[in-house]
C-alpha cells in the first residue's frame, strides 16, 4: 500500500489515506473520507481511474486495522438516499473503503433502476465483477456471487454533474498560505486478510462500473497493504 497526505477542512488537518491498486482498496486514517476536501476527492476519483487494467482479487473474509491490528467491523451506512459499506477500527484509527463504495459514496457511481437493468439485460447477459474478476450473470443476480459487490452503473452526465459539484464547491473555499512540503514517501504496511476464491472473465458491458481495475503488475498475496 501506498501512504499520502490528502487536504481536509480547515481544523481537521490532513488526512492519511493509504491505496493499494491490485487489492482496490482505500484507507482512511481516522474520521475518515467525510473529511476530503473537494480537490482530495477529485484527486482520488484520478487515481481510481489510473488504476485500471487487469482483473482484481477478491474481497478478503477479515481484515486488520494497520494500526492496531484488531479486526475491522463491516459497517452500513446511509448518506441521503445512497447506501454503502466500509470496514471501521473500534478505536477509531481509521476506515476502509473498497474503491467502488468510494465511488458511490461520492456520487460518481449508482445502482441501476430496474428500468435500466431490465434494458441492459436485454443486450448484456455477463459482465465481470470490478472487484474480484467473478462473473455476474445479469439474466439471474444483482451482485457478484464472490465477494458481494452490487451491480452500479457510471452515468457521465451523474459524473460531469458531481465534479461540477465538487469544483465549485473547492472554489468557495477560503484559500490557505502555501506551505513548504516534505518530500512524498512509499510505504508497504502488513494487511493480514484471509481470501474468497472468485473467478474470471471477459467484461462484455462498459456502462458497469467493473470498467475500474487493477494494473496488470499487480500481484496477488496473502498479505496486502
Amino acid at each position: 500500500m501506498t501512504d499520502q497526505a490528502v487536504e481536509t477542512y480547515s481544523g481537521v488537518g490532513r488526512l492519511g489515506v493509504g491505496s493499494c491498486a491490485a487489492c482496490k482498496l482505500l484507507w482512511f486514517d481516522r474520521s475518515g473520507s467525510i473529511s476530503l476536501t473537494p480537490r482530495a476527492v477529485l484527486g482520488l476519483f484520478q487515481y481510481i481511474g489510473t488504476a485500471a487494467g487487469a482483473a482484481g482479487m477478491p474481497l478478503a473474509s477479515t481484515y486488520r486495522c494497520p494500526r492496531c491490528s484488531n479486526t475491522l467491523a463491516l459497517t452500513y451506512d446511509l448518506q441521503r438516499s445512497t447506501r454503502f459499506t466500509y470496514w471501521r477500527c473500534a478505536n477509531d484509527h481509521g476506515q476502509l473503503f473498497t474503491f467502488n463504495m468510494f465511488l458511490r459514496e461520492k456520487n460518481f457511481i449508482r445502482s441501476p433502476t430496474l428500468a435500466e437493468l431490465n434494458k441492459l439485460r436485454e443486450t448484456v447477459r455477463q459482465i465481470s465483477c470490478s472487484q474480484c474478476g467473478g462473473p455476474i450473470d445479469l439474466s439471474k443476480d444483482t451482485a457478484c456471487t464472490h465477494c458481494g459487490a452490487p451491480i452500479a452503473l457510471i452515468d457521465p452526465d451523474g459524473v460531469a454533474k458531481t465534479v461540477h459539484d465538487l469544483s465549485i464547491r473547492q472554489s468557495s473555499l477560503p484559500r490557505r498560505q502555501p506551505k513548504s512540503k516534505p518530500a512524498s514517501r512509499s510505504a508497504t504496511r502488513s494487511w493480514t486478510h484471509s481470501s474468497i476464491k472468485g473467478g474470471s472473465t471477459k467484461t462484455k458491458a462498459t456502462t458497469i462500473s467493473s470498467r475500474l481495475e487493477s494494473p496488470p503488475s499487480a500481484r496477488l498475496s496473502a498479505q496486502c497493504f
